[in-house]
């Protein structure tokens, strides 16, 4: 089953890059809407990692992963 994950970064005002990672999303989850997500990110200022605000978008990916199980346990 293949599963899709958005990873953002933002730069934090001590010029420190952040990660955030979003599980689960849906399959066609476009570059605008990801991009837009992270504008609100930005505007709201809830997310402090060690204290320190977000200033700034660095990168954005969606990304596809695909499981396969090779062992069932007895």
């Amino acid at each position: 089953m293949q599963e899709y994950k958005v990873v953002m970064v933002f730069k934090d005002a001590n010029n420190k890059n952040r990660s955030m990672q979003f599980s689960d999303i849906r399959p066609d989850v476009t570059q605008a809407e990801a991009n837009a997500a992270m504008d609100t990110i930005l505007a709201a200022n809830i997310f402090k990692p060690d204290g320190v605000n977000l200033v700034a978008k660095v990168d954005c990916k969606k990304v596809a992963t695909t499981e396969t199980d090779f062992y069932d346990a007895p």
